[in-house]
């Protein structure tokens, strides 16, 4: 249902040698969402708006929506029981065949759901694609920090370590921060992982603690993250020149603004650093930024992924719009 950078094995038929291989999969929803599209809402957003965090299993899933029955509640409010997940909070449909969005979800599937509840008293999800986080049998979780869009596999106690501390972040309650930071100076004190087979456990961990930092306002010092945005990992660079709006320092600064004028970077973590840049640079670094804008790409490269992909309607600007967008 999602784009997912995810790990796999495949057997070799005469040895039968397990050999750990990285794939980029895109599952589209050509048999149900035809010509429907939309643009798909970033998790920070998603997070702040949700009502309930909960972890639920379907029961079923029919004409009135998809039935859960919660197994268990994160922060203080919690729903107990069944209900019924009918909607949707944040969609923004681009286009529309007029035939409707049907639910996806598979009976038996364990999902962790942030909701909002709706007028009717029941349940809201944000859009088709965002929202929940599948469970699968090896307790491992199909988890989304950033955008659903890069999602990445994480071990359950991992999962619920760094959501439990976002979530409260978020609803303004207290959480474990020398947990949180011990697993967040652990994975970004080690070298920047990459897709090989004895890496990719690593970097699922990177890229979760380099996001729950920045969803937790965490500033990481620029000596520390600086070695991320120099990767060969497209990842990890994007969360790291994010991660650097939380610093506000003329070296900090000045990366930035090299970072975006370099070729060696892409588009797309370019107009990350430029949103970074703009936040933390204020009148001076935006007067930077406007003299060199026609330096800058006008090709908007977007998230990518399969055309058929209802989130292509998700908008994202080039280098060049970036530096005037609103943020």
């Amino acid at each position: 249902m999602t784009l997912i950078i995810k790990a796999t094995k495949h057997l070799k038929n005469m040895g039968k040698i397990k050999i750990l291989i990285v794939i980029i999969v895109s599952i589209t929803f050509q048999n149900t969402l035809t010509a429907e599209t939309w643009d798909e809402p970033w998790q920070k957003e998603i997070i702040q708006k949700a009502e309930y965090f909960i972890l639920g299993q379907v029961v079923q899933v029919d004409s009135l929506g998809v039935h859960v029955q919660v197994l268990q509640n994160f922060g203080e409010k919690g729903l107990s029981n069944k209900i019924l997940i009918n909607g949707f909070s944040i969609l923004n449909l681009g286009s529309s065949s007029g035939q409707g969005i049907r639910f996806t979800f598979k009976e038996s599937q364990n999902l962790y759901f942030l909701l909002t509840k709706r007028q009717d008293g029941n349940y809201a999800i944000p859009t088709p694609t965002s929202g929940f986080a599948l469970l699968d049998k090896e307790n491992n979780v199909y988890a989304t920090y950033r955008h659903s869009y890069h999602q990445a596999l994480i071990p359950k106690d991992i999962y619920e370590l760094t959501y439990r501390a976002i979530w409260n972040y978020y609803k303004e309650l207290d959480y474990n921060k020398n947990r949180i930071l011990k697993f967040i100076n652990e994975q970004i004190d080690k070298k920047p992982a990459g897709f090989d087979e004895n890496e990719i456990s690593t970097f699922f961990l990177q890229h979760a603690s380099l996001e729950t930092a920045y969803l937790l306002d965490i500033p990481i010092k620029l000596d520390r993250i600086k070695k991320f945005a120099k990767s060969n990992n497209f990842h990890s660079r994007v969360s790291a020149v994010q991660l650097m709006s939380l610093l506000d320092d003329k070296e900090t600064k000045e990366f930035l603004f090299d970072y975006i004028l370099s070729d060696a970077n892409e588009n797309f973590d370019k107009v990350i650093a430029i949103r970074s840049l703009k936040k933390i640079g204020k009148t001076v670094y935006r007067a930077k930024l406007m003299k060199i804008m026609h330096k800058l790409s006008d090709e908007d490269t977007g998230f990518g992924g399969n055309l058929m992909d209802p989130r292509i309607g998700t908008r994202f600007p080039s280098p060049r719009e970036a530096v005037t967008e609103k943020i």
